[in-house]
């Protein structure tokens, strides 16, 4: 991509902290302006708030070989999903099908040394739901690695299929500590024309500390779920992305660019 391609847009990039660089390092590359500022923070489960979540995830891993199918939902999912399960299983069990939602996560399993089992990265729920494999589940038992709370769709259209389905939960998601003054302070110093926003749950934390006035920035957003969300909330100005990878986000920036700059 040109370097000038995007250099009319001043980038508010709200990922977590640790999962930033490479996309802010391809807006760079591509001549935009980036400024960050995390809206979500990740972190394990904590004691004793989340004790009967340990608990529960601690004794589904001990029995990880009796599944058939394991899908982790994000990088955060194998980070702190495959430290817990190295606990329990220095050998990785037989006859495990792993499965990754989003190429990073799929590069993150890789450089564990854990083979993923779907020939290309599904880059949303949907998207895996779609792969040969996981269409007759009769008898199978799949497990699910996540942050606590999230989606129940995939689940649930697992469950359709015959699946048996359990979920660990080993890492929690929060807003960081920035107030609305502060956020709509760094928006105006930087002159922000663009808020990059990676999931609902971010979208909805920048609504919160924004008020009405976050309805005036045009957003970047990862998928149609997303994005109904913030027709739903009153954002006029989308920016839908095919999915939350880089290339797809600078792919969506490049068009926005063209048509309104």
């Amino acid at each position: 991509m040109a370097t000038a391609k995007l250099s009319n847009l001043r980038v508010l990039v709200t990922r977590p902290a640790d999962r930033s660089g490479e996309f802010a390092a391809a807006l760079g590359s591509a001549g935009a302006t980036v400024v960050l500022q995390p809206l979500l923070d990740i972190a394990p489960l904590s004691s004793p708030e989340h004790d009967a979540a340990i608990q529960k995830s601690r004794r589904l891993l001990m029995d990880l070989d009796r599944y058939q199918q394991l899908i982790f939902i994000s990088v955060n999912a194998v980070q702190y999903g495959l430290d817990q399960i190295e606990q329990y299983w220095p050998q990785w069990p037989l006859g495990i099908q792993v499965y990754a939602i989003g190429a990073a996560t799929a590069a993150a399993l890789a450089e564990r040394d854990i083979r993923v089992h779907q020939s290309a990265p599904a880059m949303n729920s949907e998207s895996l739901l779609a792969s040969d494999d996981l269409q007759c589940l009769k008898n199978s038992k799949v497990l699910i690695v996540r942050g606590v709370g999230g989606r129940e769709y995939l689940a649930a259209e697992l469950a359709s299929r015959g699946a048996e389905v359990d979920y660990v939960e080993c890492y929690q998601r929060s807003r960081p500590d920035i107030g609305g003054g502060q956020l709509r302070a760094l928006l105006l110093q930087h002159r922000i024309n663009v808020v990059s926003l990676n999931s609902g749950e971010t979208l909805n934390h920048f609504t919160e500390l924004m008020g009405a006035e976050a309805l005036n920035y045009p957003v970047l957003l990862p998928s149609a779920r997303v994005a109904d969300i913030a027709r739903e909330q009153g954002y006029r100005q989308i920016i839908q992305a095919d999915n939350a990878g880089t290339t797809a986000s600078l792919a969506a920036l490049a068009n926005y660019a063209e048509n309104n700059h």
